[in-house]
């Protein structure tokens, strides 16, 4: 890598991962991120959230990952320029809504988080609880956040007392947790320079109970953050925790050594709730019946004599009474350390004392966006200042890499739409080749009133008309995007992969609502609104899924769904061929309208739309007349779901032919298209 390293541009790249522990069914941690610095925009940030839900509470698991998903959404969607406010202001708008609705179910409900903000070669850290955040740089590991205090702490310093400890039925957790207090302390730390190298980790407690400086020495030396965040997992794993552990790993690097980096850029920002997350929940939990997640194979192991087990106990007793008689690791047999590594380098040496500043005070004046409670809340943000030794950075070399050519093969014959009787058969689009399928003109039922599967914004269900159209069979594939390149219309972004021949036939990612938008204009063609991609999906029959009302599974073959593979063909889990799922056709014989990618419409998301359509239904008292979707908003609607890990618990729900779902990102590995154009006799 280039020593002159400062004046490049300095990128992150990240991965997230998390393990159930042994003793529980369901993990109450979420761990997740969005990279929004791959689309090029000047000053974009990557943000990667790791939330615990609070043990003991109710619904730990649905408040950890509202929780992620709420902080990603809000940072996002905040307009101020100064990313320790954004993140600040993000995690209270979480806090608010877990408080709320706690309060209005009369229960209790929370969550730990640490997040972090990599924004041009600065990162911004959050964290409230016992989660920790490191960077390690030149074989040096530096612990940056400080665990809060817990209660014992405070009762030791004498700042509670014994008899307000013991009313504290939550123990620590009220006193570091989203959703359990109105008013919490954020610790921010601001103004953390990284350079290329350089790795961040973002460890829950499960995590950092079996791991100290050996294990994340050895685990940084992996060459991509997925590598990292497998072999610091793999400890816990080898170790049969009983407790969940998650980790976020970022790399840095600079503007050359990142085109060399395959990337995952995470979960969309997604507008989300606690009655959603609530009602998605209790669909995985249906859902786990039907899906097998990876599994670890167990060695068999022979049955020892029972006089050989008495021996080895009692060895382990003597040398358990050894170790914890000349042990500096802790003055309990109980502490929440379970391997006997080295520990963390000091941090006191470069990290200032935690202290209010005037930012936080401006933090406090900032106006939040409404959440589900009107009550004002009061947020208080220590910011820290951390300054680091200047180390020289790593020398290293961009791998070789070179493209290969896509063959474009002779396609079929093109031909016009022209009348068929009762039926009209497919046909060939005339520039870019795509064989498209006829949606017939007539009545059929938009959204829901499944209140139990669905979210409020596809609801009320409402009868519209809408003209007869033709759709895309598929979704647009590289082979199909790169012509229109080639032509000197659409642009190309340097993370697709257009020119490798492998992936011609796989749907084209990374393209943006205005990238869709050309090339189907290029193509003669536009982008469905959202009302003609339901149709299009469900019919006239009112089905749930486009294939009818079977939910997908890794068995059926009906969608690719997150975890997907294709043991005939050797195919690991990730995006597929358009057009591998036969059948899951839709009543008019498209493919792939649920799972392997998420689709782009012409639509604004509005979370009204429907209902409007409803009141303009009862107050005409006739069918709606081909509406086109909501005509402002600041996101626009995708479709489809995806075969996206990260969407492993939710996967029945978004491919259901009703759900609507939006972003108000550029672009995404899992967001591809489909065009549509009218029928020239009507």
């Amino acid at each position: 890598m280039d020593e002159n390293h400062e004046t490049k541009k300095i990128y992150s790249a990240g991965y997230a991962g998390t393990l159930t522990g042994k003793s529980h069914e369901i993990n109450d941690e979420f761990v997740t991120f969005y990279e929004k610095e791959p689309e090029g925009i000047v000053g974009a940030s990557n943000v990667y959230v790791l939330c615990d839900g609070l043990s003991g509470t109710w619904h730990p698991e649905v408040a950890a990952k509202f929780c992620g998903k709420k902080i990603i959404y809000s940072y996002f969607k905040s307009h101020d320029f100064v990313d320790a406010n954004k993140l600040a202001l993000a995690i209270r708008e979480a806090n608010n809504e877990i408080f709320a609705y706690a309060k209005v179910q009369e229960q209790m409900m929370g969550a730990s988080v640490i997040a972090a903000a990599v924004t041009d070669g600065k990162v911004v850290i959050g964290n409230l609880g016992d989660s920790r955040a490191y960077i390690i740089r030149k074989g040096k590991v530096f612990q940056i956040t400080e665990d809060q205090e817990t209660i014992e702490e405070k009762v030791q310093k004498g700042e509670i007392s014994n008899e307000d400890a013991f009313s504290l039925q939550t123990g620590e957790a009220r006193l570091h947790s989203l959703g359990c207090e109105k008013d919490i302390v954020i610790d921010v730390y601001d103004g953390i320079e990284v350079k290329p190298d350089d790795v961040v980790l973002l460890c829950s407690k499960g995590l950092t109970s079996y791991i100290g400086k050996k294990e994340i020495l050895e685990a940084v030396q992996a060459d991509s953050p997925r590598e990292i965040v497998d072999a610091l997992l793999a400890v816990v794993l080898k170790a049969e925790s009983k407790l969940d552990a998650s980790v976020a790993a970022i790399k840095i690097y600079d503007e050359e050594y990142i085109q060399t980096v395959v990337r995952n850029e995470g979960s969309a920002p997604v507008l989300t709730d606690l009655n959603r997350e609530m009602k998605d929940f209790e669909i995985a939990q249906k859902s786990r019946s039907k899906i097998e997640f990876p599994k670890i194979k167990n060695v068999k192991k022979d049955k020892l004599p029972l006089y050989i087990i008495g021996g080895l106990l009692c060895c382990l007793v003597a040398v358990g009474i050894i170790w914890f008689s000349s042990s500096s690791l802790g003055g309990s047999l109980f502490g929440s350390r379970a391997t006997a590594t080295d520990t963390i380098d000091p941090v006191q040496s470069t990290l200032a004392a935690i202290q209010q500043t005037a930012q936080a005070e401006q933090i406090l004046l900032l106006s939040a966006t409404p959440t589900m409670t009107p009550v004002p809340t009061h947020t208080e943000t220590a910011i820290v200042t951390v300054a680091f030794i200047d180390f020289d950075t790593v020398k290293a070399s961009p791998a070789d890499f070179t493209e290969a050519s896509v063959l474009l093969e002779p396609t079929s014959t093109v031909i016009a739409p022209t009348a068929v009787p009762e039926e009209k058969k497919p046909i060939v689009s005339e520039i870019d080749q795509s064989e498209m399928m006829y949606v017939k003109s007539g009545d059929f039922l938009l959204g829901t009133n499944d209140v139990y599967a669905a979210g409020s914004e596809e609801g009320p269900q409402v009868e519209v008309y809408l003209d007869a159209f033709w759709m895309d069979k598929t979704e647009v594939t590289n082979r199909q995007y790169l012509m229109c390149v080639e032509a000197g219309t659409c642009e190309e972004s340097p993370y697709m992969t257009l020119r490798n021949s492998d992936y011609a036939d796989f749907p084209v990612t990374y393209v943006s609502w205005e990238n869709a938008k050309t090339y189907c204009e290029w193509a003669g063609k536009r982008l469905p609104t959202e009302i003609e991609w339901e149709k299009a999906a469900r019919g006239s029959d009112g089905r749930i899924y486009p294939w009818g009302e079977e939910e997908p599974t890794l068995e059926n073959k009906l969608a690719n769904i997150p975890y997907y593979s294709d043991s005939e063909k050797n195919l690991p889990p990730g995006l597929f061929k358009t057009g591998s799922f036969p059948d899951g056709a839709s009543p008019y014989g498209i493919l792939d309208l649920a799972g392997n990618v998420w689709e782009w419409t012409s639509s604004y998301y509005d979370a009204g739309y429907y209902q409007m359509l409803s009141e303009k239904n009862t107050e005409e008292g006739d069918v709606v007349d081909n509406p086109t979707g909501a005509e402002t908003g600041s996101a626009y609607v995708i479709r489809g779901g995806s075969a996206a890990e990260t969407e492993v618990n939710n996967y029945l729900s978004y491919t259901r032919s009703t759900y609507r779902g939006y972003v108000n990102m550029s672009s995404s590995y899992y967001i591809g298209f489909r065009c549509v154009m009218p029928d020239s006799e009507e």
